[in-house]
């Protein structure tokens, strides 16, 4: 008997966690009713009641005073924005990166812009006697790289335009060097979901990447898988950017990322 009480306080605290997820899914369409509540969790309307007081007395759900609808309350807003304030992108990223490069026998970088260019924040070597020459700390640039293409699939058009206005030197054969050529680029990277560097930023070196966003939906860094041409061949882009996207999006989530739908896959061509 003096352990049935841990567990109703523990199936109470469960359906009052349950209730502000019913409340978040309902956010974006100005809130939910009493009955909503009800309905959406399974339990009486007297349940959600009493299951609610606390939750409004810590301000974590609000309650519109004119329709009397329930919103998400100012205090998660405050705990979402110490737990983000205490990230750090790099260590944040770090398991996830190895994990990455353990799946794919590539090196995997994270990059962040800056300016035109991005810039190696964190490197996991390939497990081969061949080492990469990037090195934390150096610059790529955006229009040649395969982080700079995803890089600018998701950034504004101000970003695109500065690219263009910096130049755009090449790097090899393959390098885009016009606005139109630069766009058709990024309008792929766009539609993959993923960019591509098919050798056009450096000789016989080849890499995707994937965009790493933040609470806002804002690109904020890069994942990157890159390896030698005759290892990171064509046939594996398509599966090795898609290994990319998915712990770019597992990096997001722990930035607080909103869900993103997953990109039209129908160009596969590197």
């Amino acid at each position: 008997m003096p352990s049935a009480a841990p567990r109703n306080s523990s199936s109470s605290l469960r359906r009052a966690l349950a209730l502000i997820g019913v409340v978040a899914a309902h956010h974006g369409q100005g809130g939910c009713t009493l009955s909503q509540l009800a309905a959406d969790a399974g339990i009486s309307k007297s349940t959600v009641l009493r299951l609610m007081a606390p939750l409004l007395e810590y301000g974590y759900v609000e309650v519109e005073p004119v329709s009397g609808r329930h919103r998400l309350g100012a205090a998660l807003a405050r705990l979402g924005s110490t737990y983000l304030d205490g990230l750090d992108l790099r260590a944040t990223a770090a398991d996830l990166l190895r994990g990455l490069a353990e799946e794919t026998a590539e090196t995997v970088h994270l990059l962040v812009p800056e300016g035109v260019s991005m810039v190696y924040v964190d490197k996991v070597e390939a497990p081969r006697p061949v080492r990469m020459a990037s090195r934390v700390g150096a610059r790529q640039p955006m229009y040649s790289t395969a982080s700079g293409l995803a890089y600018l699939a998701a950034a504004g058009e101000d970003v695109f335009e500065a690219v263009v206005a910096a130049g755009m030197t090449p790097r090899t054969p393959q390098t885009p060097t016009t606005a139109a050529a630069l766009r058709a680029a990024v309008q792929l990277a766009r539609r993959r979901g993923f960019g591509v560097d098919d050798v056009a930023n450096e000789a016989h070196i080849r890499g995707v990447a994937a965009v790493v966003v933040d609470a806002t939906g804002g690109p904020v860094a890069a994942i990157s898988v890159v390896g030698p041409d005759y290892s990171l061949t064509t046939d594996r882009v398509d599966v090795l950017g898609r290994r990319a996207m998915a712990t770019a999006r597992a990096v997001s989530a722990r930035l607080g990322a909103p869900v993103r739908p997953a990109p039209d896959r129908e160009d596969r061509t590197p």
